[in-house]
């Protein structure tokens, strides 16, 4: 297999670079969850725990999907300055990198779309070769994370490097990473003292963080394995209620990959989509505005084998 595919480092120091990070993005959390199951096993789990849980995993999962995905990668819509600040808060808390890596490796996806050269398809690996079964599930959930390939953030994220509020986020990228888990120990703290502090820390922080990885990389794997396909595409992405509802409605990824900068990503009636809900009501309220819609006509002349190619 050759390395021919565009906007992709095959070797030098950025891979050693994305190896580390991802070792810390996801070994931190991680050590944190198995600490989380121990306090559980030993103390149980509260009311401030469930709440804190709930509030983060509701802020920065909408921090990957408002902000990371609809804002920063496709513009579907365009926000006020204090909204962009709250995307940028959020999305970067969800220890999944920075705005601009993040961004550029999910515009190499789409560029690549389990082709040769896809940061984390289910079917083919960057250089390729075919991944099938259980191991390609792997390598698109986590496997990707460690593999010997960088995305060129000279091809794919050009014009975030000249975005300065991105690079304020990516410039405080700790900063963000430790607010992600002091302000549930901050929550515990209020409302329960010393002990509900690190409770709420080590489950609304840590194991929040844990299993809002899972779901996202699910979307990579799951999203491009299980499910169904409304738009026949030469990807394989799919879309799956139970990813859309973990994940606000990002799960509707052929729906999504058809139509990459829809603000919409539920296209039909009972396709919920509480991102989509959300863009619509700050439309309403003034605070966004560009909001990129697809006509019904070409929604319904791309479920046609001619118009999903």
């Amino acid at each position: 297999m050759t390395n021919s595919a565009a906007g992709i480092h095959w070797a030098g120091p950025a891979i050693l670079q994305k190896r580390l990070e991802n070792t810390y993005l996801i070994g931190i959390p991680l050590a944190g969850s198995i600490l989380a199951a121990v306090w559980i096993a030993n103390h149980g789990i509260t009311l401030i725990d469930v709440s804190a849980f709930a509030i983060f995993y509701a802020l920065t999962g909408l921090g990957v999907a408002l902000g990371m995905h609809r804002y920063f990668t496709h513009k579907s819509f365009e926000a006020v300055l204090p909204l962009r600040l709250v995307l940028g808060a959020s999305a970067t808390m969800c220890f999944q990198g920075t705005i601009l890596r993040w961004v550029a490796d999910h515009r190499r996806h789409h560029s690549h779309s389990d082709q040769q050269g896809d940061v984390h398809s289910p079917h083919v690996d960057p250089w390729g070769r075919d991944v099938k079964g259980l191991g390609g599930l792997w390598y698109a959930h986590v496997g990707w994370m460690f593999d010997g390939t960088a995305t060129d953030l000279e091809v794919f994220g050009k014009d975030l490097q000249q975005d300065r509020l991105v690079m304020f986020f990516v410039r405080t990228h700790w900063l963000w990473l430790a607010a992600s888990l002091g302000l549930p120990f901050a929550y515990g703290y209020a409302l329960g003292g010393a002990e509900a502090a690190w409770s709420a820390m080590l489950i609304g922080g840590c194991l929040r963080i844990s299993v809002l990885h899972n779901v996202v990389w699910a979307v990579n794997s799951i999203g491009h394995s299980h499910g169904d396909e409304d738009f026949p595409q030469a990807n394989r992405s799919k879309n799956n209620l139970v990813l859309a509802l973990l994940t606000f409605g990002d799960g509707w990824h052929n729906n999504h990959h058809r139509f990459p900068r829809s603000a919409f990503h539920g296209l039909k009636p009972g396709e919920i989509d509480v991102n989509g809900w959300i863009i619509a009501t700050l439309e309403r309220a003034g605070l966004v505005w560009d909001v990129v819609r697809v006509p019904q006509q070409r929604v319904a002349a791309a479920r046609s084998p001619v118009g999903g190619q």
